[in-house]
């Protein structure tokens, strides 16, 4: 790599660092709210919260990561431009894409980063936070358990003489619960305790020295007896009585499956999801992060501004550029995902677009000559219309 490669990079990768930073900590600061709430009501721990929160970072990377490159690289050539060293670069034979050359390839393999986040670790870590809120808030039990009280939780009615002050051991319980199949079942205890067993599992019960009796529904038939009887030494339950069931599997929602697995079941989707959901998905996250690559063609001639003019817009214009293309990408997915139109049409065509405009400005930078005149004339407009606004509103 060249000494200009890495001076470029250096100077890119320092402010888009720090955008990156500071969108997360904004990102995660509005839902870290929500999470301490559900933790805290559902009495959860702190590793609870700090785990929860790490399921939510590869969501907000993906939303930080185009914009960081975008800031990274407008700041950087801003600056560049503005101090004179691009004219420098300039004199020395480096023309705009030996410059941009660099920061494409950058913008290529965050382009990879990107697809490796939104196929492979967000769905893992979506979840992983879905299985995460289930197993806390069966900590309904937990809860509600008071010692020498009837507490009925569903289906299912506990009772236990003896608790400790963390609400975990607990002495002579008494648990009755109606099964589905309309049996009736009692369990009592001698001691037992609380146990979480992670947060893709429920809420279990270890139970020592108990009894447990199921009673058939509508009392016992012809040769059967009129109640199943077992004593045991330890035995492990969860709240319904029944055998521990954990979360359910990933792959009900297509927004949980990778983008192999997306790739797999496009032609022969899975019964509980539609086919044009699972297309919606996988071109939306395959355009998103295509759209990267396009990113610094998009934000040098942006960033380098009119020779003569006296202020610069492009920063202005390319968020506005940015925000209208995740915009108009959202609904288009939507759109897709609700089969009202095919993806090509929802997702590829604005893409399409996005990446006509990024090269034609880029091309237009690059192999013409700006006019000051025309920058003079945009100034006189704005200023203008700004006048206009200050005396109406004054």
């Amino acid at each position: 790599m060249s000494v200009l490669s890495r001076y470029v990079l250096f100077q890119t990768l320092r402010p888009m660092a720090a955008t990156v930073l500071v969108a997360l900590l904004i990102l995660l600061a509005e839902r870290a709210l929500r999470v301490v709430d559900l933790v805290i009501g559902w009495r959860g721990s702190l590793l609870a919260i700090f785990e929860m929160l790490s399921y939510l970072v590869p969501h907000y990377m993906g939303f930080a990561l185009p914009m960081a490159l975008f800031l990274g690289v407008f700041l950087a050539t801003a600056r560049l431009a503005r101090e004179g060293e691009f004219d420098a670069l300039q004199a020395g034979g480096a023309g705009l894409w030996r410059y941009t050359r660099p920061l494409v390839l950058l913008a290529a393999l965050l382009a990879v980063v990107h697809m490796l986040l939104l196929g492979y670790l967000q769905p893992w870590s979506r979840y992983a936070y879905r299985a995460a809120v289930y197993g806390l808030t069966n900590v309904t039990f937990q809860t509600l358990l008071e010692a020498g009280r009837f507490t009925t939780l569903g289906n299912t009615t506990y009772y236990v003489a003896e608790l400790d002050a963390n609400k975990e051991r607990f002495g002579r319980l008494f648990l009755y619960s109606r099964l589905p199949g309309g049996e009736d079942l009692v369990v009592t205890a001698q001691r037992g305790r609380v146990e979480l067993a992670g947060f893709a599992r429920p809420l279990l019960l270890r139970l020592e020295e108990g009894v447990q009796q199921i009673l058939p529904a509508g009392g016992g038939g012809e040769g059967l007896p009129a109640a199943v009887t077992m004593r045991f030494g330890e035995f492990t339950t969860d709240l319904r009585g029944a055998a521990p069931v954990g979360f359910r599997p990933r792959g009900r929602d297509e927004r949980e499956l990778t983008l192999d697995e997306l790739a797999r079941y496009r032609g022969a989707p899975p019964p509980h999801i539609q086919g044009y959901e699972i297309a919606a998905e996988l071109d939306a996250r395959l355009v998103r992060s295509l759209s990267l690559l396009f990113l610094p063609l998009l934000a040098v001639p942006l960033a380098i501004g009119r020779r003569r003019g006296r202020r610069s817009y492009g920063f202005i214009a390319g968020v506005l550029v940015l925000v209208a293309y995740n915009q108009v990408l959202s609904s288009g997915e939507s759109l897709a995902d609700d089969g009202a139109l095919g993806t090509g049409a929802a997702l590829w065509l604005p893409f399409a677009l996005f990446a006509g405009l990024s090269l034609w400005l880029f091309l237009h930078r690059a192999l013409r000559v700006p006019d000051p005149a025309k920058g003079a004339l945009l100034d006189r407009l704005v200023e203008g219309l700004i006048a206009r606004i200050e005396r109406r509103f004054a």
